[in-house]
């Protein structure tokens, strides 16, 4: 995916700090919506780079996320699928039990996907970004 991005600082040979305005689906479109709430925003990132940039450029920015689709997956089915097997694996118990293990299970899955958010933290994210070129 390739999005516009302004250059905030260049902190060392072959490395950019990038500024990305946050999209989402509804193109912040105010005046013909009838209110989400939703607030535009931007996210700054490392981005690898060839080119002799300075801060205020405005740059194409590529990146790579192949990983996010499953990790997407795991957080928001982890906690559905761990609830269904928490609940209807033991059968033969009461409603109230497998219901509680089905609590159990989904708060399992919640507590997974904020195990993976960490990890992936700690280690720069899901994605990884790319100048491309110059604007």
């Amino acid at each position: 995916m390739t999005q516009t991005a302004t250059v905030a600082a260049v902190p060392g040979p072959g490395v950019a700090r990038v500024t990305v305005a946050r999209q989402s689906a509804c193109c912040h479109d105010c005046a013909s919506c009838g209110g989400c709430g939703a607030t535009p925003g931007a996210i700054t990132v490392l981005a690898e780079t060839d080119l002799d940039l300075t801060p205020g450029d405005r740059v194409e920015l590529y990146s790579r996320s192949g990983r996010i689709l499953p990790i997407a997956a795991l957080v928001y089915l982890g906690p559905v699928v761990l609830f269904l097997v928490g609940y209807l694996f033991p059968g033969s118990l009461s409603e109230g039990w497998r219901g509680l293990l089905g609590g159990i299970g989904f708060a399992a899955g919640l507590a997974l996907a904020v195990l993976l958010d960490r990890r992936l933290r700690r280690r720069g994210g899901a994605a990884s970004y790319r100048v491309v070129r110059k604007l």
